[in-house]
């Protein structure tokens, strides 16, 4: 079962200035100094300090002003925990007074599965599209780390038509933008597509065909 520490404040109070946080590089180091006490709130089920950590984080992780910026590995480090984290609580929620829990994740709780993982792709999709483009929020830009993390999700909640979806969606828009930061991204999610995701739907054929007419991958790959 999943425990909380209930004393924590909402919101862990930053050492940094005030006027240093403008900075991106002050944020990143925040960041960083901040990441080691969130993972470990996480591995030792401190539901209320996870949070509030988190919260912490968000605080400082905006949208990126172009398709570049000096938070994006942070941006992406810190996505998967928090997502990562949503998901295991939903799966395990804690045994007290749920109550007792922040308000954001009770509402998570009163979602079923599939309204929740189109509630954290599209913010996953808002949080990496740049400010400075001229269109709604795409997986165009959206990491493909993400994207599996997310995917890992669906699965976990038993939701793989879902996770069907957000790959699918991802894999249109392909190539439109490219996540110079991860040049695997690609095989990894067509791993999980065509090992995990599609088998969980009893799509063995339309697995295999896709695998046959798909030219981007090595023909080891493929195998």
């Amino acid at each position: 079962a999943t425990t909380t520490t209930t004393n924590s404040p909402s919101v862990i109070s930053l050492k940094a200035p005030a006027s240093s946080q403008t900075s991106s590089s002050s944020a990143a180091a925040t960041l960083r100094s901040l990441y080691p006490r969130a993972a470990r709130a996480f591995l030792q089920r401190d539901v209320s300090l996870t949070h509030s950590l988190l919260s912490s984080a968000f605080s400082l992780i905006h949208p990126p002003a172009s398709s570049s910026d000096a938070l994006a590995s942070q941006r992406r480090k810190w996505d998967i925990l928090r997502i990562t984290f949503e998901t295991t609580l939903y799966a395990s929620p804690p045994s007290h007074d749920p109550e007792t829990l922040p308000p954001s994740l009770r509402a998570n709780l009163m979602l079923t599965p599939e309204p929740l993982l189109t509630t954290l792709h599209s913010r996953s999709l808002h949080l990496f599209t740049p400010s400075d483009t001229q269109q709604k929020a795409t997986s165009a830009f959206l990491p493909g780390q993400i994207l599996v993390t997310l995917v890992l999700a669906s699965l976990k909640l038993d939701c793989p038509e879902v996770g069907r979806g957000m790959i699918e969606d991802w894999l249109a828009k392909h190539g439109q933008e490219t996540d110079a930061s991860d040049p695997s991204a690609y095989a990894k999610v067509l791993e999980l597509y065509c090992l995990h995701v599609l088998p969980r739907l009893q799509d063995w054929e339309y697995a295999e065909d896709f695998l046959t007419y798909e030219r981007e991958l090595s023909p080891d790959a493929r195998q």
